[in-house]
């Protein structure tokens, strides 16, 4: 979401990255950001007390503990933000548990059956693409990549290749998980521990082996009152050229391309006028709420009259 600042001509900065020097939020001790940064060519100081203009503060865990290697891709000096093109797109909203059909699924000595499930999910690939499913793992960021290791190997799916294709759907029956066998800590996430209870990782197969894209779903497992499990997305990130990057929602054009059922063939309003002047098309983003409801002349004005944003209610920092 934001432009790189690099510094020329400058060699690899060796990172530390023991334990001891962990990049998790809130810090131990001191601040988790700089002074300043860099979005869109420009400096902006750092808001104090420090936020994440992005997201909630917490979501800063999922890009990682290790600091990023410098220098960062320079940019164009003519070019002060770079668009990133993801290859691969898991959707987050049809990751899902399917229960197994009664011939992949394990019986019991009581004949009752287990708590079998398949994954499921929805993906669109513009390049041939390898899929994993991991449970139990940790993350590994590189300069070339984003690796898992998982605690238990066995259970990890195989890899799954797929050629290039909108709409595709993922289903693989052969593929059985069963969380009913774990408990309830391991299926869930919390930032004092290092493992995600499920990651799904689509890593395209054309271009460098050295610095491959990729794209990580990471979630977590529900237990219901009635002792069904379900499969939760809890958050997206990608690997592009080198480096990793948080996918987060915006609240506002989601579901805009659904057709209209024969009563609302005569509706014009598609839901995309500003909520404030009810006449201009929305097209700025309020952060870090990240609800795009307001049109670039409301949105001037707001910045004079409030500062609470008119969906949620809630502070806002920056417009975008």
């Amino acid at each position: 979401m934001g432009a790189l600042a690099s510094r020329q001509n400058a060699t690899v900065e060796e990172a530390d990255i023991s334990a001891n020097h962990q990049y998790k939020y809130p810090p131990r001790s001191g601040n988790y950001f700089g002074t300043h940064f860099i979005m869109g060519g420009e400096r902006f100081d750092t808001p104090q007390p420090e936020a994440y203009l992005f997201g909630e503060n917490a979501d800063l865990n999922f890009l990682g503990c290790k600091p990023t290697p410098f220098p960062y891709p320079p940019p164009q000096a003519t070019e002060p933000t770079k668009t990133l093109k993801s290859l691969v797109n898991i959707r987050k909203e049809s990751v899902r548990f399917v229960k197994a059909s009664d011939c992949n699924a394990k019986i019991h000595g009581d004949g009752t059956k287990t708590n079998a499930y398949n994954i499921e999910f929805v993906f669109d690939a513009d390049a041939r693409c390898a899929i994993t499913v991991y449970y139990f793992c940790i993350e590994d960021i590189g300069s070339t990549g984003v690796s898992y290791i998982p605690r238990d190997s066995s259970i990890s799916s195989e890899t799954f290749h797929f050629k290039r294709g909108v709409n595709q759907v993922f289903s693989a029956p052969s593929h059985v998980f069963n969380p009913a066998l774990f408990s309830e800590d391991d299926l869930s996430y919390s930032s004092e521990k290092d493992t995600f209870p499920v990651v799904i990782h689509c890593v395209v197969e054309e271009g460098t082996e050295d610095c491959r894209q990729s794209h990580t779903t990471i979630c977590v497992v529900d237990h219901h009152s009635d002792g069904t499990y379900a499969l939760r997305a809890l958050k997206q990130k990608i690997f592009v050229d080198g480096l990793c990057y948080l996918l987060q929602e915006i609240y506002g054009i989601e579901n805009k391309l659904v057709s209209k059922s024969i009563g609302d063939e005569d509706t014009d309003d598609n839901g995309s006028e500003c909520v404030i002047c009810m006449c201009d098309t929305r097209d700025t983003l309020i952060l870090p709420c990240r609800h795009l409801c307001l049109c670039n002349s409301c949105a001037d004005s707001l910045r004079y009259q409030a500062n609470n944003c008119p969906i949620c209610r809630a502070p806002f920092r920056a417009l975008l």
